[in-house]
């Protein structure tokens, strides 16, 4: 089983190392989500990285322990791989400073905006991002109106599910038909759905999923459980809310 961690340097050069995650770490496998997202300049913030690791377990590990703890370095703006044990590490920084990777073959250098891939005990790659200054902004192929119709479209589907999974549950001429669920009978093709506006919307950091399935259409959401890195709130209590957000993030 490959392993790999996921290590993040912030913009204060705080270093942040993900539990090890256990199966098909290796640049190809699982950990291709992880170069994705990076070279879609979508690990800008701690929060994102953080949102990030949770979706990455819950997607292919279910682990229910602490995902992210604090990373001690005993030099400053040094990683030392020397004694690394972990098949792969993924480690990335977004610290305004270069750091060093320090491993078997003495040392490389983890210039700011990039990812080093760490093989055992030796830097295997840099992926360096690059930033251009004088892109087109941004115009989404959905408009606001499209978007909101769809997520609506979506709840509902979703809550008629909920209400005939439950007459199902309630119905005694039906207890012992584990077919019959209304999983069965939605043809909204929902996850395909998602992909697609994912797509469209350059959303590589999953907020489409993670404001249908985690917040429920927005209606779990309180203040406070997401922020920018400037600590203010950013809301996805509405569809429409989270279209702005889409919006904006990827000018």
């Amino acid at each position: 089983m490959t392993r790999g961690k996921i290590i993040y340097i912030d913009r204060n050069g705080k270093v942040f190392s993900s539990v090890e995650f256990n199966g098909d770490m290796y640049p190809d496998g699982n950990a291709d989500r992880i170069l994705e997202m990076f070279e879609a300049g979508l690990f800008s913030n701690y929060s994102n990285y953080e949102s990030f690791v949770i979706r990455f377990n819950k997607s292919h590990y279910g682990y229910e322990e602490e995902l992210i703890h604090q990373f001690s370095c005993k030099e400053e703006r040094v990683i030392d791989v020397t004694e690394n044990r972990t098949d792969y590490l993924y480690i990335i920084n977004n610290s305004d400073c270069e750091w060093i990777i320090k491993d078997q073959n003495g040392t490389s250098f983890l210039d700011k905006r990039t990812l080093g891939i760490v093989r055992f005990q030796q830097v295997e790659r840099m992926i360096h991002r690059v930033l251009h200054e004088n892109a087109k902004e941004f115009s989404a192929s959905i408009s606001k109106e499209e978007f909101v119709d769809i997520m609506s479209r979506l709840r509902e589907a979703s809550d008629l599910v909920d209400k005939v999974d439950e007459l199902f549950r309630k119905s005694r001429d039906n207890v012992e038909c584990d077919f019959c669920n209304g999983a069965g009978l939605q043809i909204s093709h929902e996850s395909t759905v998602v992909f697609l506006l994912r797509k469209l919307l350059k959303d590589a950091v999953e907020n489409i999923d993670y404001f249908i399935y985690e917040l429920d259409y927005g209606r779990k959401y309180e203040p406070g459980m997401i922020t920018d890195k400037n600590g203010a709130d950013i809301d996805f209590s509405t569809a429409e809310k989270l279209y702005d957000y889409l919006t904006g993030e990827v000018k």
